[in-house]
Order: C-alpha cells, then sequence, then structure tokens
C-alpha cells in the first residue's frame, strides 16, 4: 500500500515538472536547472519513505546523489570532484563482498549505475543536451523499480524481479521516447499529403516553410545551394543568412524545414507511457 502510495506521488509531482520543462524547453531552448536540482531532492525524499526498511542501509543512495548532483557545480579544485568520486566509489563497490548486502541495496545501486549510463551517453554526444541528461539521470532516481498503483501500469512483466535489472524502468521510459519520436514521422507523412507537398524522405522528416519565416521559427534547413545545385540534407544542422540568400537567388520560395523538437518533449511522452501502460514487451 506504501509502495503505491509513493508511486502515486513520484507521477503527480513529476509530471507537471516535466510538462513545464518541456513547454519551456520548446518556448526558449533552454530549461531552468532549479526544476532537476529540486525534483532531485523530492525524488530522494520519496526513495527514503520507500525503502525506509532498509534503515541504515539507505546510506547506499550517497553515490546517486553525488554523481547527479556534481553535475550542477563548476569544481575549480579537480581534487574536490575527484574526492567526491572516490568516496561514490566505495560505497558502490562495497555491498558487491556481501551477497545479502547486495541482495538488499541493488535497486540503490542500480540507481547510480544508470547515471552513469547516462553521462557516459552524453559524454559520446549520444544525448546532446546536459538538461535532457540530467531529466534522464533523474528517472531512475525518481522511479528506481517499476511502478505499480490501481490498475496502472496496464502491463506488468511476469518476471518483475529479473526484469527491473534487466530492463529498468529508464529503459522502459527511453523505449517509449523513441517510440514516440518514430511516431513524428506519420505526422509530417499525414501534414505534407493534405498539404500536396510530396518528395521521398523529406516529406517524412519535415515540412516545406516560406524562406521569410525561417528566421523566426526554431528550424533545421534542409535544402542548401553547393555548387550552384540544390542539395538536400537528410540530417541537419545550423545553417546560415548566406544559405538563405542562395536559396532566394536560386529562385526558392518555399523550402524544406526540420523543426527543433526538443528531446524533453519525447521523454516527457515516454515517462507518461511507461507509467501508464508500462512494460509489454
Amino acid at each position: 500500500m506504501l509502495g503505491s502510495t509513493v508511486d502515486v506521488l513520484r507521477l503527480v509531482i513529476s509530471l507537471p515538472l516535466f510538462l513545464y520543462a518541456s513547454y519551456q524547453d520548446y518556448c526558449e531552448r533552454m530549461i531552468d536547472n532549479r526544476i532537476w536540482f529540486y525534483l532531485g531532492i523530492i525524488a530522494t525524499l520519496l526513495d527514503m519513505v520507500y525503502f525506509w526498511g532498509l534503515g541504515w542501509k539507505l546510506i547506499f543512495l550517497i553515490p546517486s546523489l553525488i554523481i547527479f548532483y556534481e553535475w550542477f557545480y563548476e569544481w575549480e579544485k579537480i581534487r574536490a570532484k575527484l574526492l567526491l568520486y572516490f568516496i561514490a566509489l566505495l560505497f558502490l563497490l562495497y555491498p558487491f563482498f556481501y551477497v545479502s548486502l547486495l541482495y538488499e541495496v541493488y535497486p540503490l545501486l542500480l540507481i547510480a549505475f544508470l547515471m552513469l549510463f547516462i553521462r557516459f551517453l552524453h559524454h559520446i554526444r549520444t544525448i546532446k543536451g546536459k538538461a535532457d541528461a540530467r531529466a534522464l539521470m533523474l528517472i531512475p532516481l525518481l522511479q528506481p523499480l517499476y511502478p505499480k498503483f490501481g490498475m496502472f501500469p496496464i502491463f506488468i512483466p511476469l518476471h518483475i524481479g529479473f526484469v527491473q535489472v534487466a530492463f529498468p524502468f529508464l529503459f522502459l521510459v527511453l523505449f517509449y521516447s523513441s517510440l514516440s519520436s518514430v511516431g513524428y514521422i506519420f505526422y509530417f507523412f499525414i501534414l505534407n499529403t493534405v498539404r500536396g507537398d510530396f518528395g521521398f524522405p523529406e516529406m517524412f522528416l519535415g515540412y516545406r516553410l516560406s524562406i521569410d519565416k525561417i528566421s523566426r521559427r526554431h528550424v533545421w534547413l534542409m535544402e542548401r545551394i553547393e555548387n550552384g545545385e540544390p542539395v538536400l540534407y537528410i540530417h541537419p544542422e545550423e545553417h546560415t543568412k548566406e544559405d538563405l540568400e542562395k536559396l532566394k537567388k536560386f529562385g526558392r520560395t518555399k523550402v524544406w524545414v526540420q523543426p527543433q523538437i526538443p528531446f524533453i518533449i519525447f521523454i516527457t511522452i515516454g515517462l507518461i507511457l511507461s507509467y501508464l501502460i508500462g512494460n509489454f514487451l
């Protein structure tokens, strides 16, 4: 009963903040770091209530807190940062020497390992935005184990104990996030079909927009003029005023563009679907 109540609180408290962060990133192309900072504190308190039966073993939340909050600060002295990570490493390794202890505290250790995984993905630029990485790091702290409240989620794995380790809740959120981003392809297809704008594969990746409106929109330019010929970019990046001027001189009034949709929006959709639908794999 307590676990279900905590899961409901996790969803009720976090969802408005994720929605606000999505709105803020879409409108301003930035997210206030305080959202993740304070939500991290709330998530930690809820974890302490959820795992209250572990007693003193709650100290194994320390590595996760170090990994998550250290990233909010710019350390002038690298020694302070190294000391924090040394402490985190000690707490992470200690339970592996005692099987019974490891069995009890593995959900707390899993949080830290998942956070390190996200930090690694950000380091290799698989996850580009630091705010997106913080949001993903927050999810295992917010929901270490699969939730269960009332009739939700609809699908719960049969061997839940194994699945929570092999395919953590964070991975489920990432799965639904990717699925929702792929679903955007069908939106473009329908939109362009209705408008009568056809082209493969551009009609699945963006839409046509007047050149005069591009500077006022958060979009990537999918068309460029190179060596006097139009070139289509499937994976567009930042464009310049010169790129637009070349297209105008070439006679283009409308060009294909790709909207800059913040990944946090898909993360939020993935979070909602994970809580409501669950793991049907």
